[in-house]
């Protein structure tokens, strides 16, 4: 091996070259006590998270809830790592397969995903609208309604024109409140 420390950046990204994401299948609520074995042994592991309004008591509070409940990814290749060990992993139920091996993520998914993190590790939902863009409410009394996205705001505040009654009716809510119609 020589002593040149550029031979050690090519050898660094060769050994990163197989590397793909992968789906890991979480228990119920356990996505925090996975992500802690799974970087307990090496791995990274990516939790996409959304801000999510939380009633209690009258309280409504805001936390980071995972964008796929019981699902998260971890990186890992597959020829060199001991990848059977992540089903025995505290919090774990299994990787996601594909006969006998883990079924890789199609490149770029997870990816477009970080990209899209805010400074609290939560999504930036306003990298995906666009004015005229179909959302659907997810918190406050209209949730599960469905109505076009006229304004966003750099505040993180969106206008939605619901259609009621026969009319269309203007209405402000923060951004995390509205998720893309799929």
């Amino acid at each position: 091996m020589s002593s040149d420390p550029s031979d050690d950046r090519v050898i660094v990204a060769e050994d990163h070259a197989g590397e793909r994401w992968y789906v890991v299948h979480t228990q119920p609520n356990a996505e925090g006590v996975a992500i802690a074995h799974l970087e307990g042994q090496g791995y990274q592991v990516f939790c996409p998270r959304y801000c999510k309004a939380v009633r209690h008591a009258r309280k409504t509070r805001r936390v980071l809830a995972p964008l796929f409940p019981n699902y998260l990814f971890l990186r890992m290749d597959v020829s060199r790592h001991q990848w059977r060990s992540v089903n025995g992993t505290r919090g774990v139920v299994r990787l996601i397969m594909r006969g006998v091996t883990p079924q890789p993520v199609p490149r770029g998914i997870v990816e477009a995903l970080q990209v899209q993190l805010s400074a609290d590790d939560g999504m930036n939902w306003a990298v995906m609208f666009r004015t005229g863009q179909a959302v659907r409410i997810v918190e406050g009394p209209f949730v599960d309604f469905v109505g076009t996205l006229q304004h966003l705001d750099a505040g993180g505040r969106v206008r939605v024109l619901l259609d009621l009654l026969g009319r269309s009716v203007p209405l402000a809510l923060p951004c995390e409140a509205v998720t893309p119609a799929v």
